[in-house]
């Protein structure tokens, strides 16, 4: 039986009892009935107020809390918890092409688990999206992970602790980045970043049907000098199969280009949050 469960059965039956036993006192000399009195309104009261310290605590995402607590409380929500960077050369943004979707994207990704985070994935019966593929199989470790509503918000609160998870966003970098051959590890080997801000859309409705929340860390990545130069000789080798480089205006259009008429190139949404640093439904 859940905690909430019990709540709701305690308050049931004891709350009953107050309410009896209000309409229908006892008799002064019943000590019995007079104790299990007073024990009620003490059970009943401890609940009411630890429900309203629930409510204190979750004041500024009532809505949120209530999803989660209430509307979608046995329904599994696929959470998506990543990083990603900016990296920005004369007014453009350097994107590579998605590993799993047929657009380009902000360098970065999925945060991994460390270790010691199978003790939160048991208790609240965390289950790992076993659907993203890359070229060494199925992905583990990625907080790309389904829990049911009612554990969301203290996934989230451990999530947000930081404990047995990876909290740097260099392993990303250097797999899209290093691995692929786009820039040469010995001028990247040391990189400096900037963290700017954190994006989190509301619960949403997925393209697989499931109901959804990304959570995204921005990083703005800082060059030194030596790196800018070889940024912007880059940039002047133009477009690749595997990057590309966009100013503000096509990543606000998601790559469609208003002036031809065309997409110039295909651009994920989260792009346009990266970039704006906040979530939109468009």
């Amino acid at each position: 039986m859940t905690t909430r469960l019990s709540n709701i059965v305690v308050l049931i039956i004891f709350g009953g009892f107050i309410l009896f036993r209000t309409l229908f006192p006892a008799n002064e000399n019943d000590q019995l009935s007079n104790t299990l009195f007073n024990l009620s309104i003490e059970l009943v009261g401890g609940i009411i107020l630890y429900g309203l310290l629930q409510l204190l605590q979750n004041i500024k995402q009532l809505k949120f809390y209530y999803q989660t607590q209430f509307l979608y409380c046995k329904k599994d929500i696929r959470l998506s918890l990543a990083y990603l960077y900016r990296i920005k050369i004369d007014n453009k943004y350097l994107l590579v092409k998605s590993n799993h979707r047929d657009y380009f994207q902000p360098v970065g990704g999925a945060y991994k688990t460390l270790p010691g985070s199978e003790k939160i994935f048991e208790k609240l019966d965390v289950k790992s999206d076993r659907l993203i593929e890359t070229e060494k199989g199925i992905a583990k470790g990625d907080l790309r992970i389904f829990v049911k509503g009612i554990n969301v918000i203290e996934f989230l609160e451990w999530y947000n602790s930081k404990e047995d998870r990876e909290i740097s966003p260099w392993r990303e970098f250097c797999e899209e980045l290093i691995s692929t051959d786009i820039l040469h590890w010995k001028d990247f080997k040391f990189i400096d970043y900037k963290f700017k801000g954190t994006i989190k859309t509301p619960i949403i409705n997925l393209d697989s049907g499931d109901k959804g929340i990304f959570i995204f860390d921005v990083y703005d990545f800082i060059p030194n000098n030596d790196q800018i130069k070889i940024l912007r000789d880059l940039l002047s080798l133009g477009d690749t199969e595997k990057y590309i480089w966009v100013d503000e205006y096509l990543i606000n259009r998601l790559g469609h280009d208003e002036r031809t008429k065309k997409y110039v190139y295909k651009i994920g949404k989260h792009t346009k949050w990266a970039l704006n640093l906040k979530w939109d439904n468009g």
